[in-house]
């Protein structure tokens, strides 16, 4: 038992000397403040990376960016995929002139996605401010004929069912 009392109060003793000679609570509060350092780090990057889906204010945008990301839904979109699309923008929207650089921008942002659930969350605010029924639902049929290219698979139709759901075109069950 004494050396029990002996180890114990050893321990407390190097403790206390820890605590208050070699600053302990700084060195415990540097971790602490280092975690949160980190964490605030991971968030900043993350807003940053998904930064320009947020800023896409123009429905016709946020539509080539959702065709974009249902073609790559299981894999990369094919040339197929890729000339509906074009088709789509250029026959719906009236982009001629400037299609490539539409295109171009809509592939950049549908980079920074990280699936379409993520970019359909983002855009289903602003679809369903700007856009009536009807134009929600042609926006349905557009990612459906995009989709129909190689199938649709299973994942492409649960998708295009979620964004429904968020359009406010299906009540749900």
């Amino acid at each position: 038992m004494p050396i029990l009392i002996l180890v114990v109060s050893t321990l407390a003793f190097w403790l206390i000397y820890w605590f208050i000679r070699m600053d302990g609570l700084e060195h415990l509060a540097g971790i602490f403040d280092a975690r949160r350092r980190e964490a605030h780090r991971l968030k900043s990057r993350e807003a940053q990376r998904i930064a320009p889906l947020k800023a896409v204010d123009d429905p016709r945008d946020a539509a080539t960016i959702l065709m974009l990301l249902i073609a790559r839904i299981g894999h990369d979109p094919t040339r197929e995929h890729i000339a509906v699309i074009e088709e789509t923008i250029r026959s719906v929207f009236g982009f001629d002139r400037d299609l490539t650089e539409r295109m171009t921008q809509a592939r950049f942002i549908a980079s920074r996605a990280d699936n379409f659930d993520q970019a359909a969350g983002i855009f289903a605010n602003m679809l369903t401010k700007r856009l009536s029924p009807d134009e929600r639902l042609h926006l349905i049929d557009m990612l459906g004929d995009v989709a129909r290219v190689e199938g649709p698979t299973e994942a492409q139709t649960d998708a295009i069912e979620s964004l429904k759901r968020r359009l406010g075109l299906v009540r749900p069950h």
